[in-house]
């Protein structure tokens, strides 16, 4: 048995899934004689083939956009269980399972109604999630060559999901980014033109114009364009303002299918050469970085002297935004959190020298309520650098995280390591941290004991990583770490 789930491509929880228990040969593609039907403009006729080869599969790729595994295109290649195929640079993903214990790994809703069993004796049918028709949109033509298309089609049963190129995944990691030969300002932005250059002419093909006659909220319900575009720079269409500061902006962009992030500074401060360094400052640590929980770097350039960021987006919720929804979490969810949170800055801290984040508070936190994703924390806004750079104060909303040392230049890892005490307050109370500081003789100061319900373990380990002094924190994240999960066993 083999199943294959299409993946939601911001969530990547599955949104339809198909069973197979005895086909040797499946066929993906938009055209109706394929197993699996995706109605996505960058998907071709006939996509891609899985076939089996004794005991094992292979991914056979057909398709003229390319299909690619573990972020690599590839021709032909053996499959292990649980891999994720994406047809196309910025097309839908696919995750395969082999066996039948693998659909006990799917959620309860996706076992039933939306698990299609693929007899050879079926017709075609309409989609369970759409209701369309088997037939694909007209404005589909077929306009490919060299794939001989059979003069009757196969008669498995069809699942068919539209697929909007706005909600695909960003491309593959750009890990062939070089590095920044200097630090003077644009520098790093010439450098990155010179690698992008190529990598934007490799555009997939559209095959279609869509009227958007059925409209949509942003984006076009059935081709995924932007409806609205704010203004189109270099290759991207800029459609909505996600968050705007003092110095900087940040907009939803669009670019061949992909939702991104692209950051810029504002024109009071396109000039500043200091804020220029800032955005390339932030860009280089971007660079360095392969994680699956951090935005990866997608570009970075500069049009008339006013740098421009691109970053993968990473979905969810900020953690600001779930506590106020859902309220306070329980102790064992807050302590895994920040365990988690741990492991990322651990990540950073092992950097040469080590890459500091400085900006560690509910907002830069992503919670991603996924099945499939690699963690359920993402950590976000590596722009904290700027302060320091600029010389300015803490900024609003951070006071409450940020340790004394926050805005040095000598600034060690334990400034991160600090920020952890006041959050884990925060999710377990709800409450600015601000409210538990306080002078009582020792100088201003967090005040673990002023936290409400939890044990004098935890208290410790929240007084010491909040110490004012750096030298008297834990030596590092993993130490902290190690201390909160002896305070979870004794609870």
């Amino acid at each position: 048995m083999i199943t294959l789930s299409l993946l939601h491509p911001l969530k990547q929880i599955p949104v339809q899934v198909w069973t197979f228990e005895n086909e040797s040969v499946i066929r993906i593609g938009r055209s109706t004689d394929n197993h699996v039907i995706l109605y996505s403009a960058v998907v071709s006729r006939h996509h891609v083939e899985l076939r089996r080869v004794g005991a094992n599969w292979e991914i056979l790729n057909l398709g003229t956009n390319g299909t690619y595994l573990d972020g690599k295109r590839i021709t032909q290649v053996p499959i292990l269980d649980g891999a994720v195929m994406r047809l196309a640079r910025s097309g839908p993903n696919i995750q395969i399972r082999i066996g039948t214990e693998s659909n006990k790994d799917l959620p309860d809703t996706m076992t039933g109604d939306r698990t299609i069993s693929q007899r050879t004796d079926s017709a075609f049918s309409d989609t369970e999630i759409t209701g369309r028709s088997s037939e694909p949109p007209s404005e589909f033509g077929d306009t490919e060559s060299g794939i001989d298309t059979p003069k009757k089609p196969v008669s498995p049963s069809v699942g068919m999901i539209p697929v909007p190129p706005h909600l695909q995944i960003p491309a593959e990691p750009i890990s062939d980014i070089p590095g920044v030969a200097s630090q003077a300002p644009n520098s790093f932005a010439k450098a990155i033109a010179t690698d992008t250059s190529d990598r934007l002419n490799e555009v997939e093909t559209f095959e279609a114009e869509c009227t958007h006659q059925r409209g949509g909220g942003l984006f076009c319900v059935d081709c995924g364009q932007p409806l609205q575009v704010l203004q189109t720079v270099g290759e991207y269409q800029l459609v909505k303002v996600l968050g705007e500061g003092e110095i900087g902006i940040t907009y939803l962009a669009w670019r061949n299918g992909q939702n991104l992030a692209l950051k810029t500074l504002n024109p009071d401060w396109v000039d500043n050469p200091k804020a220029q360094a800032a955005l390339e400052c932030e860009a280089e640590i971007l660079r360095q970085i392969n994680h699956p929980q951090i935005p990866r770097l997608v570009d970075f350039f500069a049009i008339a002297q006013r740098p421009y960021l691109v970053a993968e987006m990473m979905s969810g919720n900020t953690i600001a935004q779930q506590v106020m929804v859902e309220g306070p979490l329980q102790l064992t969810q807050a302590i895994n959190w920040i365990l988690e949170i741990c492991g990322l800055l651990d990540y950073l801290h092992a950097f040469t020298p080590p890459i500091l984040h400085r900006g560690i508070r509910p907002t830069s936190l992503i919670y991603q309520n996924t099945p499939f994703a690699a963690g359920e924390i993402a950590l976000v806004d590596f722009g904290a650098a700027k302060a320091v750079i600029l010389g300015q104060e803490t900024p609003a909303g951070s006071t409450g995280y940020s340790a004394p040392e926050q805005l040095s230049i000598d600034a060690t890892p334990a400034v991160d390591l600090y920020a952890l005490g006041p959050l884990l307050a925060f999710l377990l109370t709800g409450q600015n941290p601000i409210s538990f500081y306080g002078d009582r003789g020792e100088g201003y100061r967090f005040h673990a004991e002023s936290v409400p319900n939890i044990s004098p373990a935890l208290r410790a380990a929240m007084q010491k990583v909040t110490d004012p002094d750096p030298e008297q924190r834990y030596a590092s994240v993993s130490e902290f770490a190690e201390a909160l999960r002896q305070a979870q066993q004794q609870d």
